[in-house]
Order: C-alpha cells, then sequence, then structure tokens
C-alpha cells in the first residue's frame, strides 16, 4: 500500500551540504532528488500532455455546434459525432492522466526515526512511500557507475543503491539516487557517516560496480540484483 506524507519543510541550520543539487535539508534527515534531472524533459513532456488532453476534450464540443451537411443523412451524422466525442474525450483523458501521473522519484533519510523512505513526491508536493527501509536492515552501500558518459562536461552517470540481505545468494539493493558520479560520492560518504553513528560506530561495507548489471522489480518498489 502506498503512504503519502506532506514533504517536510527545508532548512539548512546545522547542516553542511556537500551536494546542493542532488541533496535538500529537511528538518527530520534530509532530501536525495535529481533536480537537474527532473526539470530537463519530463515536466515539460507532463505539461504538454496535460495541455493537449485538456484541448482534445474541449474540441469534442465544437463537434455538437458544427452545421449538419445537407448532403449527410442525420443519423450518419449523430453516429460520427458520438464516436468523434468518445474518442477525443478518451484520448484527452489517458493524456491528462499521463501527464499528472509518474511524480518525482526521491528518496527520504529520515535521521529521527532512523530509516529509509523511496518514493515520489506527487504533483500536490507531498511525498508517496513505496519502500519503507529501516537503517538496521542496510547491509551497505553499492555505488554503480556507468562505462560511458553523458551530461554537462561528459560527466560518468552512476546510481547509489542500498544493499539488503535478502537470504538467498545474491543482494537485493534499493535504489537511492542516480546521477552524475561525483555528485554521488558525497552522498555515498553523508550516508555512510549516518548509517555509522547509527550503529554506535560501526562501520558499514561500501561497494563499487563498474559495468552493467541485472535488473528485478519488486513488489515493494524499484531493486537491484547484484552478484
Amino acid at each position: 500500500m502506498t503512504m503519502v506524507s506532506s514533504l517536510p519543510q527545508s532548512g539548512t541550520k546545522g547542516f553542511a551540504s556537500a551536494q546542493p543539487v542532488l541533496l535538500t535539508p529537511t528538518r527530520c534527515g534530509y532530501l536525495l532528488m535529481n533536480q537537474v534531472k527532473t526539470v530537463s524533459g519530463g515536466a515539460v513532456l507532463r505539461a504538454f500532455c496535460r495541455f493537449l488532453g485538456v484541448a482534445l476534450a474541449i474540441s469534442s464540443i465544437g463537434l455538437w455546434v458544427m452545421q449538419n451537411a445537407p448532403v449527410m443523412d442525420d443519423t450518419v451524422l449523430l453516429t460520427m459525432k458520438l464516436g468523434l466525442t468518445c474518442l477525443f474525450v478518451g484520448l484527452g483523458g489517458l493524456l491528462y492522466l499521463f501527464g499528472q501521473g509518474g511524480g518525482i522519484a526521491s528518496t527520504q533519510i529520515d535521521l529521527h526515526n532512523r530509516m529509509v523512505r523511496r518514493g515520489r513526491i506527487s504533483s500536490n508536493n507531498e511525498f508517496e512511500t513505496e519502500t519503507l527501509v529501516p537503517f538496521e536492515d542496510v547491509t551497505g552501500l553499492l555505488l554503480s557507475c556507468s562505462k560511458a558518459t553523458s551530461g554537462i562536461g561528459n560527466a560518468r552517470q552512476a546510481t547509489l543503491y542500498l544493499r539488503l540481505d535478502d537470504g538467498g545468494e545474491n543482494l537485493t539493493a534499493i535504489e537511492v539516487l542516480s546521477g552524475p558520479e561525483q555528485l554521488l560520492r558525497p552522498i555515498q560518504e553523508r550516508l555512510l557517516r549516518d548509517l555509522k553513528d547509527d550503529r554506535g560506530g560501526l562501520a558499514i561495507p561500501s561497494y563499487e560496480s563498474h559495468g552493467r548489471a541485472g535488473l528485478k522489480i519488486r513488489t515493494d518498489g524499484m531493486a537491484f540484483r547484484a552478484a
């Protein structure tokens, strides 16, 4: 079940952020979100879909104010109008729902309640939790770096994961954040420090993966399968 909570207010008191783009301080900890990736094209596409959906729905009204063609039977014309109205309204509704859905993928690090929440920020600025991981369930961090470079300055892209012991031969990992590698490393160090402090000074291992790895989708959110 998806849990919805209001997004906590941001504050910078007593917090030295190593990365202002990916990390936003909050009252209970901090929020991790790739803001550059968010505004790059997804928001524009969703806004365009909402506009096009509303335009199609409104255009269906114009079908009923059109004058009847003298060479066309009224029954045939009525059938055409009904069919086109259903098509425009249905397609417009789907486009509008597509523009509304999705949300912004982000991760909340709750230092007060000692847990990690992975979810999305809705259009109402509410955080919808998809995966909830207590600090004590985290067995390590994994930084998966791609071989290709992209983005500003040809930075190498990477993804940061929480490694969880699922009792099998492999370890399941929940995605925390993706972005340029040099921007994720300060986030990785911050998480390692917070998890170490939560364990009374006992450090947890940190791993790195360079290249491609297998993906696995779980019912409780996005997941990663690493050998």
